[in-house]
């Protein structure tokens, strides 16, 4: 197992931040009293983006699969709220966010450490 490089790193961390921010709508979530099957679902969620980002700081390789299903799934996400839910000041932040893990993901020094 060899250290990731630099990107995979900065992608592990967007990775968890994406975690630590599905917690705390989970806990907005609960507070405003919806159903604990829904906020349940997304502290779940939340649990293993996290699980995926220490994995991928900790060399697996393994992890970025999910990591990239992952991005892909906000990234469509956030089109939804950019364009037909008209909130672009929501979907677009996202929306680049998730693009640059993905970057992060797939670029070339990344690509090189996943086939080792």
């Amino acid at each position: 197992m060899s250290a990731p490089p630099r990107s995979v790193r900065l992608a592990a961390v967007g990775v968890l931040a994406e975690a630590a921010v599905g917690v705390v709508v989970a806990v907005l979530m609960a507070s405003a009293g919806v159903a604990f099957s829904v906020w349940g679902f997304v502290v779940l969620l939340a649990l293993g983006l996290a699980v995926a980002a220490v994995a991928l700081l900790r060399g697996q390789r393994g992890a970025r699969g999910p990591a990239l299903v992952a991005q892909l799934l906000t990234i469509g996400c956030a089109f939804y709220a950019a364009v037909p839910s008209q909130r672009p000041e929501w979907g677009v932040p996202v929306i680049a966010a998730a693009a640059a893990v993905l970057y992060g993901l797939l670029c070339a020094p990344a690509r090189a450490w996943a086939e080792q």
